[in-house]
């Protein structure tokens, strides 16, 4: 039985035990990949439902209309805003899936027994750029003036939980590249 001590702190008294084969890791694995999936599902639903408004309220002013009455702007904005933003929006889902599958990805190494594989690290770091872009892209399209629904002045939206996960993120590529290197030497060393 290997047994290690978290050399990251003095005070961490935390013993690892890296030889367990009991399958609990297995089924917190297989209850995140269902997470996934379930999550996957969700957004690949509302990608299609907000796909299909957004068609909608390109050929009909009704729905756009009583979605101006509710938030109760003053002045109605083009007629290709609201159709505009839901295209965005889909974009933005579209965007959040590939995530999930990268995700899910990472997870089936992780069942499989060998995640510090250079797949994994490379899907990380995608999946950190593309949380930032698409981040930085809802930033641009909720903070463009034109695209102001409610006729508020909304000010840069920067939400700091997304940006703390593309941290996380991209420290876990780089602790998972760290694994790798750790791997292939131990791998090399006779």
């Amino acid at each position: 039985m290997v047994m290690l001590r978290n050399p990251s702190s003095d005070n961490d008294d935390v013993a690892y035990d890296l030889e367990a084969v009991d399958g609990s890791n297995h089924r917190i694995a297989k209850s995140l990949r269902f997470i996934i999936f379930l999550g996957r599902f969700i957004l690949a639903i509302a990608a299609i439902l907000i796909v299909i408004a957004a068609i909608w309220m390109m050929f009909s002013d009704s729905l756009q209309e009583q979605l101006h009455t509710s938030i109760g702007g003053e002045d109605r904005p083009s007629r290709f805003i609201l159709p505009a933003m839901c295209l965005g929006m889909a974009v933005i889902a579209g965007a959040w899936f590939w995530v999930l599958h990268m995700l899910s990805k990472v997870v089936d190494t992780l069942i499989a027994g060998d995640p510090f594989v250079p797949a994994n690290i490379n899907r990380l770091r995608r999946m950190w750029v593309v949380i930032a872009l698409t981040e930085v892209f809802r930033m641009a399209i909720v903070s463009f003036p034109i695209l102001s629904v409610s006729g508020e002045d909304e000010a840069f939206p920067i939400r700091i939980g997304t940006w703390f996960l593309v941290f996380v993120i991209a420290t876990l590529a780089e602790a998972f590249r760290y694994g790798a290197a750790l791997r292939r030497d131990q791998e090399l060393t006779i």
